[in-house]
């Protein structure tokens, strides 16, 4: 059975802007989140990160460390680079 995301992960995705992917049939992609500039699809199984933008390149992480994600997300300008990390910020 595949692991479930880490509830820091989402929450961090979600306090900064992210939802959950959604296929054309209104239908919740697994494991996928997204804003209006990039995808990011969690793979639990293999332990990484995919961040597709809007452009089509896409980056992959060799592991799930979430320091490599906010890199990548504020490097790129995909998250405000003042993001939160707690809920009640």
């Amino acid at each position: 059975m595949t692991p479930e995301v880490p509830k820091e992960i989402i929450d961090f995705l979600e306090i900064n802007g992210f939802k959950k992917a959604k296929d054309k049939r209104d239908q919740t992609i697994w494991n996928t989140y997204k804003n209006d500039l990039c995808i990011i699809y969690i793979d639990m199984d293999k332990e990484y990160y995919k961040v597709t933008n809007n452009e089509g390149w896409s980056m992959y992480s060799d592991n799930l460390v979430i320091y490599w994600l906010i890199g990548v997300l504020t490097y790129n300008n995909l998250m405000d680079k003042n993001y939160k990390t707690l809920k009640n910020e």
